[in-house]
């Protein structure tokens, strides 16, 4: 049988075409499968972000309460509240004591009698609620409630009872609106609402959605609030200890850029994978055509024998029409490639998977940056804690996210606490186990002042969340400037080194205590020294002293002790300078190679009697 042209083209546009159709549905298929891949990948995405905001805005929650306690204490022991409640002194001078014992917090302070008579308000009681809110019975009993304010915005209410021997002569009220600290703990918020039991919206600040998106129950939705912007709306309850729920604390964040980022891409895609098999198509088109040489060769040489030629042959290896046998025989031959196609297929290929690498490594980043915002935010920013003090401290992470943290804080008017802690390894899990450590230890200290019992209670309280098994290394300070004291304790850490009057210098050696996290019911052993005027004191994570060359050679200890007696020679006027030497010293001993360890230093300086602050940085701006 012998096949004609138009036969043997027919024949190529059908496998052609039928090559094509399962092309286009193999594509069809691997867009489908990618979209619900990352359909899985956004939802688990949200999911994580949605338990990282819970355990944030819990921890907020905790941290709130404890400083509502700590400033109700304070003024209750205030001389002149006992004198008001004795009936003594002016109600003006009163309201000026309630007014500084805020410290610029954005929070009211009431003062109520046994007769639930207001004795005197903050300044700033008016703007946030009337005055009859406070009026309520009184308690014995000091509580911290989870409300809704008149406003309809959600509320932290401390009451403290103010006692003369057991009777009740009073109430201390303080009232702390939660979105007056959200930006605190939430930074680069578009907006935020409060959603009630009963679905009610309330704007607390900035953008605002409206009701008809509030009865979503995903934790996390993208929001249309314009033609051209778009929301990303987090649901996050609002709950404190064993309080009822009270509703719904919304956050929203303007993601507008991003999502025409992810369109942009997405189109982009789909033209890449749309151009790809136009491509595709066209070298299948070749390969056919290349695959049906041989028969158009077999073909024409049919028709040429047809015609009467006998002087014909067909040559396989050819790969052109020659003439052969002095011109008198005509030779058909085609070579047919065969490797075009796993090409195409494999580039294909190449080209989705890195795309959806890329995107993946987008998100990552883009987490790991929110993550770093946040984790910094939690880290002390203001070092004005005592006047007897001049103390500061800063943390250098190695990777976006640190497992080193510190905290510098007041127990009360005599006492000072510092916190230093290094968790082992660095990354995400390291940085929200320390992020957990640091909560716990702030609690712990505000409930038990001796830095042996605090760290006992939190070294259990972790050991019962610790699913990676994690541990850390820290030391628990508490200072007293009045006596010159440092009562701390040392789980694992690098001893602190003080510099004496006389310029000695030394590492205040303790024996091995263990390190936190491991083993629940331990204890550690409580150590003291004198930091007498004029004295200094580090405090520093491992990653100081084994900062690395290049070469792999370390810092040590030795360079440690005499780089902090040259900076402090250099600079004994603001620890914040001596500090900033130091990580300046560590860079120029590395000599440009990557930080290996989180670096964490602390530094500690006694001032002399009658030097108040404010004499110190003039003698600052001298120098």
């Amino acid at each position: 049988m012998i096949f004609s042209r138009r036969q043997q083209r027919s024949l190529h546009q059908d496998i052609s075409i039928a090559a094509g159709l399962a092309i286009l549905a193999v594509s069809l298929v691997l867009i489908v499968s990618s979209e619900i891949r990352n359909t899985a990948r956004v939802q688990q995405d949200r999911v994580a972000m949605m338990s990282l905001h819970e355990g944030l805005l819990q921890t907020m929650l905790d941290l709130q309460r404890t400083e509502l306690e700590d400033l109700a204490r304070q003024i209750e022991a205030d001389r002149q509240v006992i004198a008001a409640f004795r009936g003594e002194g002016d109600k003006t001078e009163l309201e000026r004591v309630l007014d500084s014992s805020r410290d610029g917090l954005p929070l009211a302070v009431v003062l109520v009698d046994e007769q639930r008579q207001i004795m005197a308000a903050s300044s700033d009681v008016s703007a946030l609620v009337d005055e009859s809110f406070f009026q309520r019975p009184l308690n014995a009993l000091a509580r911290t409630d989870l409300l809704i304010g008149p406003g309809g915005a959600p509320a932290l209410m401390h009451h403290a009872p103010v006692r003369h021997g057991t009777q009740v002569a009073g109430m201390i009220h303080i009232l702390l609106p939660i979105a007056n600290v959200v930006d605190d703990y939430f930074p680069g918020l578009a907006g935020l609402m409060f959603r009630s039991f009963g679905g009610a919206l309330t704007p607390l600040e900035g953008a605002s959605i409206s009701s008809s998106h509030s009865n979503t129950r995903d934790t996390i939705t993208i929001v249309p609030i314009a033609s051209d912007k778009r929301l990303e709306a987090a649901f996050v309850p609002i709950r404190l200890g064993k309080m009822p729920y009270i509703g719904d604390l919304i956050f929203l964040r303007d993601v507008t850029q991003a999502i025409q980022q992810e369109e942009l891409l997405s189109s982009l895609t789909f033209v890449a994978v749309i151009v790809l098999i136009l491509i595709s198509l066209g070298l299948l088109s070749r390969s056919l055509r290349l695959g049906f040489r041989p028969l158009e060769a077999v073909v024409q040489l049919l028709e040429a024998m047809s015609e009467g030629n006998r002087n014909l042959r067909f040559r396989r290896a050819a790969l052109v029409n020659a003439n052969a046998n002095s011109g008198r025989d005509k030779a058909f031959g085609v070579e047919v490639p065969h490797r075009e196609i796993g090409s195409l297929l494999r580039a294909v290929e190449s080209f989705r998977s890195g795309l959806d690498a890329q995107r993946s490594l987008l998100v990552v980043r883009e987490q790991l940056e929110n993550a770093k915002r946040i984790q910094q935010s939690l880290l002390p920013q203001s070092f004005d804690q005592h006047m007897g003090l001049d103390i500061f401290g800063r943390m250098r992470p190695a990777l976006e996210v640190a497992g080193d943290f510190f905290d510098i804080f007041r127990l009360n008017d005599d006492k000072l606490a510092v916190v230093i802690a290094d968790v082992s390894g660095k990354g995400l899990a390291p940085a929200l186990f320390a992020s957990q450590a640091s909560a716990l230890f702030r609690a712990q200290f505000a409930q038990y002042h001796d830095p042996a019992e605090a760290i006992r209670v939190a070294n259990k309280a972790l050991c019962e969340r610790n699913p990676e098994d994690m541990f850390l290394t820290c030391i628990l300070a508490v200072i007293t400037p009045d006596t010159q004291e440092v009562s701390f304790v040392n789980a694992g850490h690098c001893p602190p080194i003080v510099i004496r009057a006389d310029g000695t210098i030394h590492q205040v050696e303790t024996e091995p205590e263990p390190i936190v996290g491991i083993i629940p019911d331990l204890e550690w052993s409580e150590h003291k020294f004198i930091l007498k005027e004029g004295e200094s004191c580090l405090l520093y994570s491992d990653g100081f002293d084994e900062a690395q060359k290049e070469d792999g050679e370390m810092l040590g200890t030795d360079r440690v002790l005499e780089m902090f007696r040259e900076a402090s020679v250099k600079n004994s006027v603001v620890s914040e300078k001596v500090a900033l030497s130091l990580f300046n010293e560590i860079d120029e001993f590395s000599a440009g190679a990557p930080q290996a360890d989180d670096i964490t230093i602390i530094t500690i300086r006694t001032l002399k009697k009658g030097r108040t602050k404010r004499g110190r940085a003039q003698a600052t701006a001298k120098n």
